[in-house]
């Protein structure tokens, strides 16, 4: 083989097809296939390598590796690039850079044809002994002006249908400069139309759950063989010679963040493509989207590791040079391709922008068109209708097509009917992902509203947001994980949870008062130990009910503290949840399937089997973080008070007073007081009482699952003793249009009659 060709993929597949028998003789690399020989190649060994020894992330690593190719064995002027030389030079000598020593004299008497790239750097260019030559041309192309991006992908279909009415391929047809931004839209928009196209969703296997269980777990099933699995499996083997597990893991996850899942290939279709990869033949049709400032030509900014300074020593081009060639190279692409058409937008979702500054510099003449479509697709033009609608009922705007629209389709504008109408049952149980796992707060957001539910758990448009509260609340149980240990070091944890998290000044002035907080917290757990012989066993221990053995359900929870009292092959327990806000101990809107956080757990507990013989000393809640009046003259009364636990403890002494040696005038439960009976306002339950609640829950759940499974998620919020427990945080207020008809009204319930005996 005397020609060496080097080009991106797509254009290989070109010239292949084109010229089969007279390439015989070619040897074809990827640019990065040619430098890994030409210079060197690296592995994980050579990214561990560094993240290990110079205590930096994954990122910063690939981003020094990438810099060594132009790094010469001689001083430089800059440190920078000093300190690159001294990592190179440290790479060599442990021999962790991949070297291909014959590679160099396999090139010398072979031809080089790398034109097919036009962004090749300055070391690049003398390694290939080559230089592209972009010429200048001359644009004279159509290009339109949309004020969305909506409009300008609308623009696109109806032209796109319209080639096909003329039977032009799909597979002649492309789009160039398609950013993720547009992804949605022309998913969403191109089956309006009925136009099949393959979109390269970027998924990677990181966010499946094989990948986030094993990053969980260490657990990856043998038995699978599916994509995911052996690309996870492959990426592990890879890793096995490296120590450290953090750095490891590391890799593990931005490796494999890298490696994409195949997405839907057609037989035909229309794809997208780079523009700068892809040669484009003569009967082939192009849309460029997105001809906007910023986007095309790609604008490069002096802010890489290496400043236009530091490139003066080394072969790199400046920054300006950059943006030059980039204008000429996108000008002279464009020019080559014969059935083009360009667009661009004012605004989208993510906000506004700007037309390409090539526009102005090659005289273009951007034309506004308002398209009327009534030919391709009746579905998208009864949205189109609706929007219309909504703009002059609501704002008195009236667009030029209303009148055109509203006259050749039937309005059904103010006939929605906000009730749930209910999901195809066979799909929705074949979509579920099982084991379907159920908790308190997936039932208590079902029991106050079944639409809420589907919101939340079906349709998952709810996006966890880490609050200032929430990092907070997040640290102290962490911390209280922690404190009992021999070797705890609050300062260390602290500043480790801490260090990734962004807060404000504000909250940084906060966190000193909930420091303090903290310590004082530490302080009165280390002093109720004192009056109990009951021990803390269990932190955050996950506890899994099987609910249903037709259809794979679990009930689970996470109960933050489990305190046991052993007594031969009896296991006394308490358990503790620890809340950041305010406390309602009452339980008995259980009722209605309600307020049943305390119950739950005492329900995972028994029927869990986490202990072979479980008896029951208290279920509590007790305040880790609160807020307090600093006026007050009972403050630290107040505070003493506000740290008891609050909530249900048994009624029999000789348990209770194991747990509680102060139990007669309580240091340790609140409201608790004993003399020769149980004080009115002291919480106490039987054995009789603590086995109904058990079931009773156990009913409620039951219920609940059987409801979720049968897709019942109609709107009903309640309202419970006059108070809207539903609707006043709910986020989803303005997606289900309630109707005051809707709510269901639950009077108070004032005792556990309800469970068959009162207490």
């Amino acid at each position: 083989m005397n020609q060496i060709m080097i080009c991106p993929s797509e254009i290989k597949k070109k010239i292949l097809l084109k010229n089969q028998e007279s390439l015989t003789d070619v040897k074809f690399y990827s640019k990065r296939e040619f430098f890994s020989h030409y210079f060197y190649d690296v592995d994980e060994k050579t990214i561990y390598y560094l993240m290990k020894n110079y205590h930096i992330s994954y990122s910063i690593a690939k981003e020094y590796i990438s810099y060594l190719y132009i790094i010469e064995d001689k001083d430089y002027k800059s440190d920078k690039l000093n300190f690159l030389k001294q990592i190179k030079k440290e790479l060599l000598e442990n021999n962790l850079l991949i070297l291909s020593p014959v590679f160099r004299e396999y090139l010398k008497d072979k031809t080089i044809d790398a034109t097919s790239y036009y962004d090749l750097d300055l070391y690049e260019e003398k390694a290939l002994q080559t230089k592209q030559e972009i010429p200048e041309v001359v644009l004279n192309f159509p290009i339109y002006e949309f004020s969305t991006l909506e409009e300008e992908v609308h623009f696109v279909c109806v032209k796109i249908r319209e080639l096909l009415k003329k039977k032009v391929p799909l597979s002649k047809i492309f789009l160039c400069n398609v950013t993720e931004e547009y992804f949605f839209t022309l998913d969403k928009m191109f089956s309006f139309y009925h136009i099949p196209i393959e979109i390269p969703f970027q998924n990677s296997i990181y966010s499946t759950p094989i990948v986030q269980e094993y990053l969980k777990t260490g657990f990856l099933d043998p038995e699978k063989n599916d994509f995911v699995t052996k690309s996870l499996r492959s990426l592990i083997g890879q890793l096995m010679d490296l120590d450290e597990d953090e750095i490891k893991r590391e890799i593990l996850i931005e490796e494999s963040k890298n490696i994409r899942i195949p997405n839907i290939k057609y037989r035909e279709a229309i794809t997208i493509k780079d523009l700068k990869n892809t040669l484009f033949e003569e009967d082939e049709y192009v849309f460029v989207l997105g001809f906007n400032q910023d986007s095309l030509p790609k604008i490069y900014k002096d802010t890489k590791f290496i400043s236009d300074k530091e490139k003066e020593e080394v072969d790199l081009y400046p920054t300006d040079y950059l943006n030059k060639r980039e204008k000429k190279t996108i000008a002279y692409l464009l020019s080559k391709i014969n059935h083009l058409m360009m667009s661009y937008k004012l605004s989208s979702p993510f906000g506004k922008y700007y037309p390409s500054s090539m526009i102005g510099q090659y005289q273009l003449e951007p034309k506004k068109e308002e398209l009327l479509d009534l030919e391709y697709s009746n579905f998208y033009n009864k949205i189109r209708l609706g929007e219309m609608l909504d703009n002059y009922y609501l704002y008195g705007e009236k667009h030029p097509q209303l009148e055109i629209l509203n006259g050749q389709y039937e309005s059904t504008y103010e006939t929605y009917k906000h009730a749930f109408s209910g999901i195809n049952h066979d799909t929705y149980l074949k979509e579920l992902k099982y084991p379907l796992r159920l908790s308190y707060t997936a039932i208590n957001s079902f029991r106050e509203c079944q639409f809420k539910y589907y919101v939340n758990y079906v349709l998952k448009l709810g996006d966890y947001e880490e609050t200032f509260a929430a990092i907070i609340g997040s640290l102290y149980h962490h911390i209280l994980t922690l404190y009992k240990k021999n070797d705890f070091d609050l300062d260390k944890e602290w500043k480790k949870y801490l260090e990734t998290k962004n807060l404000s000044l504000k909250d940084t002035v906060l966190l000193v008062r909930i420091r303090s907080d903290l310590e004082k917290l530490i302080d009165v757990l280390k002093t109720q130990q004192q009056y109990t012989n009951f021990s803390t066993d269990y932190y955050e221990k996950e506890c899994v009910v099987k609910v249903r053995d037709d259809i794979f359900v679990e009930f689970v929870g996470y109960i933050d503290k489990i305190m046991t009292y052993q007594n031969i092959s009896d296991t006394y327990f308490t358990i503790v949840d620890y809340k950041t806000g305010s406390i309602d101990t009452h339980i008995e809107p259980m009722k209605y399937g309600l307020h049943m956080q305390l119950p739950i757990y005492l329900y995972l507990l028994q029927k869990s089997k986490i202990f072979d013989s479980p008896i029951f000393t208290g279920i509590y809640y007790q305040n880790i973080l609160f807020s307090y009046p600093t006026w007050s003259r009972k403050l630290e009364q107040e505070k003493k008070d506000n740290y008891k636990l609050k909530g249900y403890s048994t009624d029999h002494i000789e348990i209770l007073e194991k747990f509680d040696h102060t139990f007669k005038d309580s240091e340790l439960i609140k409201s608790m007081k004993y003399n020769e009976k149980f004080d009115y306002h002291s919480k106490v339950l039987s054995d009789e009482m603590i086995y109904k609640i058990t079931e009773y829950t156990d009913k409620i759940i039951h219920e609940t699952t059987n409801s979720i499974l049968e897709g019942d998620f109609k709107i009903n919020p309640k309202i419970y003793n006059k108070e809207d427990v539903s609707c006043e945080f709910c986020k989803w207020k303005e997606l289900c249009f309630m109707k005051e008809n809707d709510q269901i009204y639950l009077p108070k319930v004032e005792d556990f009659s309800f469970l068959g005996g009162e207490e």
